[in-house]
């Protein structure tokens, strides 16, 4: 089993969603992409294709919600590839937000605010996930990683990835915020952004 360090991971996050032009939490339901995130999907592929090395030594894996497998094959397709090939997993899904799931963020209380402010990486949310339980989670998945892989997830499990691939402390785990648009390449212990 080769070393986290020695593979090179090129994350992503779905493309924009319903909720994320709403501004909700989708969290573990979902929401179509929308034209703006399909065509987000689409040019990651492209960017992928011209960054990657050669795809028949990658792994490919998304999150189980629709919108991560939505943007993974439109992705594929760009990137001249067919669009299944990938394994869904369940560990890269978005972080449980409990009972504020398809909440507006807008609608999130300052109490609520001021429990996340004071511990934002053991903070949970009603019957929900904190982003300490995440990073175990999305630390299952890679594990068991064999070989270099695309990996197209949320906001919060790319979080986790880019922190358990770098070895970042948690107060800097949680600064993160990757957009629905770009591509991050985690390689040789060092990380580069590519698009927008």
């Amino acid at each position: 089993m080769p070393a986290l360090r020695d593979l090179t991971l090129y994350v992503l996050r779905h493309g924009e969603c319903e909720h994320n032009v709403e501004g909700r939490f989708a969290s573990h339901d979902d929401s179509p992409l929308t034209g703006n995130g399909r065509e987000q999907a689409r040019a990651n592929g492209r960017l992928l294709r011209e960054i990657a090395s050669d795809f028949g030594t990658l792994d490919f894996y998304a999150s189980s919600l629709h919108r991560t497998c939505c943007t993974m094959e439109l992705l594929r397709e760009a990137a001249g590839l067919p669009p299944t090939g990938y394994r869904a997993d369940h560990r890269l899904m978005e972080m449980n937000t409990g009972d504020h799931i398809w909440a507006l963020r807008s609608a999130i209380t300052e109490d609520d605010d001021r429990h996340y402010n004071a511990d934002p990486w053991n903070y949970r949310r009603e019957r929900g996930e904190s982003q300490a339980m995440v990073y175990e989670r999305v630390g299952r998945f890679v594990a068991g990683l064999k070989r270099d892989s695309v990996i197209v997830s949320h906001a919060m499990p790319v979080r986790m990835l880019r922190s358990l691939y770098l070895g970042l402390s948690p107060e800097e785990t949680v600064r993160y915020e990757h957009p629905n648009a770009g591509l991050l390449r985690l390689s040789q212990g060092t990380e580069a952004y590519f698009g927008e």
